[in-house]
């Protein structure tokens, strides 16, 4: 028998999968053994410096960029290829911004327009529109959004310090704690940003591992045990129509303003997206497929899993696309009930302190987040449906559809 084409001889294995294989698995442990080194250097070396008392290591924006180095040291050492090109997509993407953004404004210059006018028109309206009794003003000007409001959130930089157990570290160094009557700094707004944004993206991720995963199982095996579907069809169902709204409260007050509690939540809602868009992909692939494989012998579990499943992914799209924006607004509720951290916590406090200009602040970053993850989302689809045959480039001619509809 021949075994050419085949990495391992007789062994079996494929040599570049399994290289790929070790390559992932050993970059978490050199993460940790970077934790191990970092705590065992000396405290001063040059352009980084720190100190470690008593098993606890005070950090330093020095040593974060040391670590970070460090960390990224195991790819570059064994994918430089793959590092180096990379870098260098990157970096064309970033050069062909300015390019990008003047076509976009020849061939849609009232898209532009529009928004720059809202951008003045909030900016005028923030002049004319009264002040008012309260604290801050109902309509903010960019200016105090982007000025007094962004560096006030500071103060909600709370994070003193992490425990790993073989390691803890104390962040005060990074910007002092107002809580504990430390001074404002522009440094203490970003990270507060970031820290409640970390803790939304955790959430928000666990809630869409566990929903995709429930949504499309479900949905792959209600079709393909029609008893199964028959029984679960009506419950099903009634769980769908169940407002997400008017189920955050419920649920948090049975499992509890915790990480489970919001996973599944998240997942509740996810699921109830994806098993109703898994079950019509499916029932939309073409029957010429099925008949195709089992007329050359396949049985029907076969079918099933190497024709119809594969089959139903490019309809998931807009299911997907559709879940992930729907996970973010399911993770923002959420937070607003009786969560101390995350980007709904942010916004729950800036209702009940009536700030309109914060709100707008975490609006912002939950749209760039929301619109980062729809890309992501979409790049990661087209390599999973690369197998599929590419579409004539260009736009269909309206004409030519026209007469092929009238000539049948």
């Amino acid at each position: 028998m021949s075994t050419e084409g085949r990495s391992g001889g007789d062994h079996g294995w494929n040599r570049p999968v399994l290289l790929r294989s070790l390559f992932w698995i050993a970059w978490p442990i050199w993460a940790v053994l970077i934790l191990w080194l970092l705590i065992r250097l000396p405290e001063s070396l040059p352009l980084v410096t720190w100190t470690h008392r008593e098993g606890v290591t005070h950090v330093t924006w020095s040593y974060i960029v040391l670590g970070s180095v460090l960390f990224w040291v195991w790819p570059v050492a064994f994918r430089t290829t793959r590092v180096k090109n990379g870098l260098l997509r990157a970096g064309r993407g970033i050069g062909r911004v300015p390019s990008m953004l003047w076509v976009g404004m020849r061939r849609s210059p009232l898209f532009f327009v529009a928004w720059v006018g809202l951008m003045v028109a909030w900016q005028v309206a923030s002049y004319v529109v009264p002040h008012g009794t309260l604290e801050h003003p109902l309509v903010p000007g960019w200016d105090y959004v982007f000025g007094d409001t962004l560096f006030g959130m500071s103060r909600f930089w709370t994070v003193s310090g992490a425990d790993f157990g073989f390691v803890a570290f104390n962040f005060e160094r990074l910007a002092p704690l107002p809580i504990f009557r430390g001074e404002p700094t522009w440094t203490g707004a970003f990270l507060a940003i970031a820290f409640h944004s970390v803790v939304t993206l955790l959430r928000l991720l666990s809630g869409i591992v566990v929903g995709m995963t429930l949504g499309l199982l479900t949905g792959l095996a209600l079709p393909y045990w029609p008893a199964v579907r028959k029984t679960a069809w009506a419950p099903m169902n009634f769980l769908r129509m169940i407002p997400l709204l008017v189920a955050a409260p419920w649920l948090q007050l049975v499992l509890g303003a915790n990480f489970l509690g919001i996973t599944i939540y998240i997942a509740f809602g996810v699921w109830t997206i994806l098993v109703v868009a898994t079950m019509n992909a499916v029932a939309n692939v073409p029957d010429r497929y099925i008949e195709s494989a089992r007329t050359l012998g396949a049985s029907r579990l076969h079918t099933y899993y190497k024709v119809i499943v594969p089959g139903s992914i490019p309809e998931l799209r807009t299911a997907l696309l559709l879940a992930i924006g729907g996970s973010w607004s399911l993770a923002i509720v959420a937070e607003f009930l009786g969560f101390s951290a995350g980007l709904g916590y942010l916004a729950d406090r800036a209702v009940q302190e009536t700030n309109t200009a914060r709100l707008l602040i975490v609006a912002f970053f939950v749209a760039l987040y929301s619109l980062t993850t729809f890309f992501l989302v979409n790049e990661g689809f087209k390599k999973v449906v690369s197998w599929m045959p590419l579409r004539a480039t260009g736009k269909t001619d309206i004409r030519k559809v026209a007469g092929a509809a009238k000539a049948a």
